[in-house]
């Protein structure tokens, strides 16, 4: 409390003034890396891949190692194009190939390493994927 005192009149006055102060959010550290021809954006638990295939058998390779959490990876790609997602699991055995235009999201379970081969069927541009882990 911020108490005035006027001397002239021989009384003080409460001039305070309620202050409201709010705690900025804390913002997530930022990471990112590549990894061959993809770069790979940590922010807090969220994580977005991101790649550019040039045409047709163009193919971008990241691994992604995840918690055993059942996470689902979403995906951008440019409109037109006939991109896939092949998944390999820790052995790189085969764990599906996934044509973006019929789901644009592929949900992994298991945790450990993943490997993801995005490719062109056809057409060619900017892609990304995204998941949250817990």
């Amino acid at each position: 409390m911020v108490v005035a005192c006027d001397k002239l009149k021989g009384k003080s006055e409460d001039t305070s003034t309620p202050i409201t102060t709010t705690s900025p959010v804390p913002t997530p550290p930022t990471t990112t890396t590549t990894e061959g021809s993809v770069t790979k954006t940590v922010v807090g638990k969220t994580t977005t891949l991101s790649g550019t295939l040039r045409g047709v058998n163009d193919s971008n390779k990241v691994s992604i190692f995840l918690n055993d959490n059942a996470v689902s990876v979403i995906f951008t790609y440019p409109s037109g194009s006939d991109f896939g997602v092949k998944v390999l699991g820790m052995s790189d055995n085969e764990l599906g190939d996934f044509r973006l235009n019929e789901g644009d999201t592929i949900d992994l379970s298991g945790g450990g390493k993943f490997t993801l081969i995005v490719y062109s069927r056809g057409g060619s541009g900017p892609w990304t994927a995204t998941y949250t882990e817990d």
